[in-house]
């Protein structure tokens, strides 16, 4: 039995990064004019950029908690690096989402564990 070669990071892209074609669309739709096509081939370039912007944002990210002398990439972390990449103008809508993010799952937490503390089942979403 012989051993498949490493991967180039071509074929790592190919298989595992890029974003599902259904949500680069729905993110083409609410960004772009309702009378603009983009070609197929277009979404699919948009897809494997996204994951190409993951494995960027994500090593400056690393690179920010490794000179933190932490092992775990926080949400401070990944602000950093939006910093570090000049890319500041994104900063507020980020930081809305995270305080929201947040929010969200705080009131999910009591929700669960008011429901526990009074016996009441919770249904499958945790809400």
């Amino acid at each position: 039995m012989s051993e498949e070669p490493p991967k180039t990071s071509e074929e790592f892209l190919k298989e595992n990064l890029e974003m599902p074609i259904a949500t680069v669309n729905r993110i083409i739709k609410n960004a772009l004019p309702n009378n603009t096509q983009v070609a197929k081939d277009v979404k699919s370039l948009f897809s494997k950029a996204a994951g190409i912007f993951i494995i960027y944002l994500s090593t400056h990210a690393n690179e920010i908690c490794q000179e933190r002398k932490k092992s775990t990439i926080s949400a401070q972390d990944v602000l950093a690096a939006v910093r570090e990449i000049e890319m500041e103008d994104f900063l507020p809508s980020l930081e809305k989402y995270l305080e929201e993010y947040r929010a969200s799952n705080a009131t999910k937490k009591r929700s669960k564990a008011a429901a526990k503390a009074t016996g009441t089942p919770t249904n499958a979403s945790g809400s």
